[in-house]
């Protein structure tokens, strides 16, 4: 069993985060995570530069980035570089191909519930789960992020609820850019992810699950 945190930002290459990337694996394995995704927006770390911050932690850094679409934010893996032109959706989603990467639609509740009306009707809810349901990015991503962090409970229980109709995997990210955003939320799945591969291959099958953390 593995705990994973699938969504995580840092002070070098991401403009609203403020922790640094050799902070992380010390912050994991005083929180009970055994993997961290760094997922920068737009932004791409090398599989060595993330070795050399994870140092003798034992806390495995695996490489990722937050690509901003026209659709939505895409956490993806395998991809390892950005290609003007990965805003269109369609574009992404050719290059995550090529890679035999994989992609999740992260907190897929923005842009589509309406900000600072909390709480939304059960009509404007299901309003807007069945307009998600046709956004682009819908039919070819391999996860939603069910849970993330920085959502609130009703955000949460609206990317939770898109997932079930969809029937898609969810996975929980911590959406981390303070030192508190992280380690409350995760992804939990059995065997041990070593690198970028084993996440892609466990993504693949969706053998996982989102968890909140006490």
């Amino acid at each position: 069993m593995s705990l994973i945190d699938l969504h995580c930002h840092t002070l070098d290459r991401s403009d609203d985060s403020g922790i640094p990337i050799n902070e992380y694996a010390a912050l994991a394995a005083d929180r009970g995570i055994d993997v961290v995704c760094i997922t920068d927006h737009d932004q791409f770390w090398t599989p060595d530069e993330l070795e050399i911050a994870s140092g003798d932690s034992g806390i495995v850094l695996i490489p990722g980035s937050e690509i901003n679409t026209d659709a939505g934010h895409v956490l993806c893996f395998g991809v390892t570089e950005y290609v003007f032109g990965f805003h269109r959706p369609e574009k992404l989603a050719a290059a995550v191909l090529a890679a035999n990467g994989a992609a999740i639609y992260a907190h897929p509740y923005r842009r589509n519930l309406p900000p600072g009306q909390e709480p939304v009707s059960e009509e404007q809810f299901d309003s807007s789960i069945r307009s998600t349901l046709q956004n682009p990015l819908m039919s070819w991503v391999d996860a939603l992020e069910v849970v993330n962090g920085r959502g609130t409970r009703e955000q949460n229980q609206f990317s939770d609820q898109l997932a079930l109709t969809a029937q898609m995997p969810g996975i929980g990210g911590s959406d981390s850019h303070k030192t508190d955003d992280f380690g409350h939320v995760a992804t939990e799945l059995f065997g041990e992810i070593r690198n970028v591969n084993d996440l892609i291959e466990a993504l693949k099958e969706g053998d996982l699950r989102a968890v909140e953390i006490a």
